[in-house]
């Protein structure tokens, strides 16, 4: 599933639609030619330990 990405620069700020198997390379901006940098999948976040085993009221 496709991912979407600005172009970081200022002048440019494209909207870019990139395949998932980018993530964490580079890529040029078919705009302005701006080489960056796909972030890469954030990991799943889970809830903390301490929200969990509060009691309840």
């Amino acid at each position: 599933m496709p991912i979407t990405v600005m172009c970081p620069s200022l002048t440019c700020r494209a909207v870019l639609r990139v395949p998932d198997n980018v993530r964490g390379k580079k890529v040029r901006c078919g705009q302005c030619g701006m080489v960056f940098a796909v972030p890469a999948q954030k990991p799943a976040t889970s809830a903390s330990p301490s929200s969990q085993n509060a009691p309840t009221k």
